[in-house]
């Protein structure tokens, strides 16, 4: 019997820290049409003369304050979670990793898929939650390189699991973990941002400001939607009433409208009320950038500046053993 591949699939980190792999990421992921919808003509100046020249050696300078030995955090998290996925699998499954925008890169994995003898291939995009700039761009990009690479393979791509037991249950795990014996007033879900145009892409999303709330409202692939859906499962899983906690969408890059409200402004205006609060990043699998320097490092400066005394980011499910297993349970559903 043929292998099923597992492709583990995210955005990807720069090579290093330093300043020219910085800015060879950065251009590589904003010259994404799907992340920068702009014609091309437009795009080219908007990334490589007034984007990347500017926030290349910022980025740079951010990357080096949460860089491990081996590498970033998100590679390094990914790499090890697909090791650990594998042995929990077993041999019938092959696992890979396939970056977006760096390596391990995409068409590395489906080529060793193919030296393999793989014949079915299952996406796994490491995005709970469905945007288009993130699953749809990676599910599309591996479906430009099976034919780039002349490559027959059966593909098959798992469901959004914004609100599955696989990964709520060990995200709630690790915050009580982590918080255990501390005292936390409100609690706030960060999420990845996106413009508020590629939400309105749905018909019927971002019509009114209670929309996500309705009956069925995440039967349709709505990033915003399933944002509240995840958050409310943890919360609801963590005991949390209604006025603990709350939710707001990190790293805002442009001048475009964005969803609302933003993390930084949020936490600025909790400080004020509450003096210890818990952030938590469940539009991550694996710790980054935007969630150990973004939320940890500028994030808690904020809210320290803005009075607040006590600030804890909670760890993303990263290798927890419950995410592992529970992630393997869900993979086997699904082959």
């Amino acid at each position: 019997m043929a292998k099923t591949g597992v492709l583990l699939l995210n955005i990807g980190s720069p090579r290093s820290y330093q300043v020219p792999d910085v800015k060879k990421y950065l251009t590589h992921f904003l010259m994404d049409k799907e992340v920068i919808n702009l014609p091309f003509i437009l795009r080219w100046p908007l990334v490589n003369l007034l984007i990347v020249p500017k926030r290349g050696p910022i980025s740079a300078g951010n990357y080096k304050k949460i860089w491990l030995e081996n590498g970033s955090p998100l590679t390094v998290y990914t790499v090890e979670f697909a090791e650990l996925l594998q042995k929990s699998l077993g041999e019938q499954h092959m696992v890979k990793v396939g970056m977006r925008y760096s390596d391990p890169d995409i068409p590395s994995a489906l080529k060793a898929f193919a030296d393999a003898g793989v014949e079915n291939v299952l996406l796994a995009p490491m995005y709970p939650q469905y945007a288009d700039a993130t699953t749809g761009s990676s599910v599309r990009e591996v479906q430009r390189q099976i034919k780039k690479l002349g490559l027959k393979f059966q593909v098959k791509t798992i469901p959004d699991f914004y609100q599955h037991s696989c990964f709520v249950d060990p995200s709630v795990e690790i915050a009580q973990q982590f918080l255990q014996g501390k005292t936390i007033e409100h609690y706030l879900f960060s999420f990845h941002g996106l413009p508020e145009s590629h939400v309105k892409q749905n018909a019927g999303c971002l019509v009114t400001a209670d929309c996500c709330i309705q009956p069925k409202a995440c039967d349709k692939p709505c990033y915003r939607a399933q944002c509240l859906a995840t958050a409310t499962a943890i919360a609801k899983k963590m005991g949390l009433t209604k006025d603990q906690w709350s939710l707001a969408y990190q790293s805002r890059l442009g001048r475009d409208e964005w969803l609302k409200p933003a993390t930084d402004a949020t936490i600025a205006e909790l400080a004020p009320k509450y003096k210890n609060i818990a952030v938590l990043c469940p539009s991550f699998v694996a710790d980054c950038i935007e969630t150990l320097e973004e939320i940890g490092i500028g994030g808690e400066e904020t809210f320290h500046e803005a009075g607040g005394k006590e600030f804890h980011l909670v760890p993303c499910v990263n290798v927890n053993n419950n995410w592992v297993s529970q992630f393997a349970q869900w993979i086997s559903s699904q082959t």
